[in-house]
């Protein structure tokens, strides 16, 4: 009887022990994003991204050998919403960091606000170059100067038009900043804006802009438009200006990385060349596994490049906090700039000396029967100065 009880008494003991090291304290990662209004079709794979990384996260015992725990926050592209969300995350739920949205606006209000708390946010897709200088953020993309650059490189060298019209979102500091950088690297190629053309995010009618379009189209003044879009807007532009009877190449930026354009747009879509992050189309095996994997857990492919950028995102924030082997607010910084030549589903992510935005090369895509199909894979020769834009 002895014999057992003594027995019985090391396995509770050791029941214990385990329980104890199972029960390890989460590390806590907070999300915000937009997951309700016009940046949804982004946000959501962003988001879903993220989510699949934590999950295979824990399934691999987690990071520092402590489960991961998202909290996610719909900020329903709302400035309140997004400014109650940090503070809420940080001062009621601990988060060690923040991951949050593919648009530069939310960020330059979001981030900011982190860094009064002194915690780390990461964006996963917001691609203004000047965001780590004014919010302290550190990217998981490229910056705007790199994709404007990649299509301006591409519309000279590939497609041989020089002369472009480009449409601005005044409402947007994405737009207004990627269109700047288009312009200065266009005419680092050999090429020439001819006009430029503003509208606001909210605008349902382009009829006056397509009229203007069409009439320098008509006159041989112009080989192309660049349209600064996102997206919300790309597919009603691109339907509005064919239906307009206007024939140039339409070129833009990775807001036009959403099915959103061909659902919209239709037809309409088709020739349409935009800059984005990496091709779903990559018969690369990193990439097709990824594909599979977030088809298994949500039931459909990766939506668009956003979903490998909020994957990317999550991975390289756990690989800063095991390199310096602790969630501590203060230190994630540090391990983020230790990340080097980290093999991502959206490419090799490497933070240089000083740099909180990655070194990433550029897909040119091509809408061709409805399908995004990468046409070419730039590292831009040359980069605008980020201060170029505001």
């Amino acid at each position: 009887m002895k014999k057992y009880l003594a027995a019985l008494l090391i396995m509770v003991f050791l029941w214990g022990s385990f329980s104890l090291a199972g029960a390890q304290e989460p590390i806590k990662i907070g999300a915000v994003m937009g997951l309700t209004g016009p940046w949804a079709s982004i946000d959501t794979p962003a988001l879903q991204g993220v989510q699949l990384a934590v999950e295979e996260l824990n399934q691999k015992g987690g990071v520092l050998d402590r489960p991961v725990e998202l909290k996610v926050v719909d900020t329903k592209a709302d400035e309140g919403e997004t400014v109650a969300a940090v503070i809420r995350l940080i001062e009621n739920e601990g988060v060690s960091a923040l991951i949050g949205y593919c648009d530069t606006h939310w960020v330059n209000i979001a981030a900011p606000l982190a860094r009064e708390y002194g915690v780390t946010f990461i964006t996963p897709g917001a691609t203004h170059p000047r965001i780590p200088e004014r919010t302290g953020a550190w990217l998981a993309c490229f910056g705007d100067n790199a994709q404007a650059s990649a299509v301006a490189e591409y519309a000279v060298r590939d497609m041989g038009i020089k002369k472009g019209a480009i449409w601005i979102d005044t409402a947007v500091d994405f737009s207004v900043a990627v269109c700047a950088y288009f312009a200065d690297a266009l005419q680092y190629y050999g090429g020439e804006v001819v006009y430029e053309d503003y509208f606001e995010t909210s605008w349902t009618d382009f009829s006056g802009m397509v009229a203007r379009l069409k009439e320098y189209e008509d006159r041989g003044e112009i080989d192309f438009v660049y349209v600064g879009g996102i997206p919300g807007n790309c597919g009603l532009i691109v339907r509005q200006i064919r239906e307009g009877g206007v024939t140039v190449p339409i070129l833009g930026e990775d807001g036009f990385d959403t099915p959103l354009l061909v659902e919209t747009g239709g037809e309409y879509a088709e020739g349409v060349i935009f800059a984005t992050h990496m091709s779903l189309e990559d018969p690369d095996p990193a990439i097709q596994q990824f594909k599979e994997a977030y088809q298994a857990k949500f039931g459909t492919e990766p939506e668009n490049a956003f979903a490998a950028l909020g994957y990317d995102a999550m991975m390289v924030l756990a690989q800063a906090i095991e390199n310096v082997g602790t969630d501590d607010p203060a230190r994630i910084p540090e391990g983020l700039s230790q990340v080097k030549n980290f093999q991502g589903v959206s490419g090799v992510i490497s933070y240089e000396e000083g740099s909180q935005i990655p070194d990433k090369s550029v897909a040119v895509i091509e809408v061709q029967d409805g399908k995004f199909i990468t046409v070419k894979q730039i590292v831009p020769e040359y980069l605008s100065d980020p201060t170029i834009a505001k």
